[in-house]
């Protein structure tokens, strides 16, 4: 799998990074979160997660963005909390836009540094 999770340096209880290198599927990022929830590296202390996009090949359309929404919004556990997305592609930045715009159950908002992400999660 290309996604690698850490916690956030300053807010290790309260930020889970993961960051996408090379080709991400839309499978492989459901993968991912099922992973994240069966080992409680989502746990109640956990206000948002970053999502670093930068780089990555995000293999994903419209279908397989409604499939995810659609998964994420099943999950109480990662309805509660920020999903920032950090994007340095305009094909990619499309997805955290929409989910922002479109998915009012979901906080989502799409992000180009970690320090903005952060400042959402934490103060906003």
């Amino acid at each position: 799998m290309s996604i690698f999770y850490k916690k956030h340096e300053l807010y290790p209880e309260w930020i889970l990074i993961r960051d996408f290198t090379e080709k991400v599927s839309v499978d492989e990022i459901i993968d991912s979160w099922e992973y994240l929830l069966e080992t409680g590296m989502i746990s109640s202390t956990v206000k948002g997660v970053i999502n670093n996009l930068s780089g990555c090949d995000l293999r994903m359309d419209l279908t397989g963005f409604k499939t995810l929404t659609d998964y994420l919004k099943k999950k109480e556990s990662l309805r509660r909390i920020k999903l920032a997305v950090i994007c340095d592609n305009p094909k990619t930045i499309v997805f955290p836009v929409l989910g922002e715009f479109q998915e009012k159950e979901l906080k989502i908002r799409p992000f180009t540094t970690l320090e903005a992400a952060v400042e959402w999660i934490i103060y906003e």
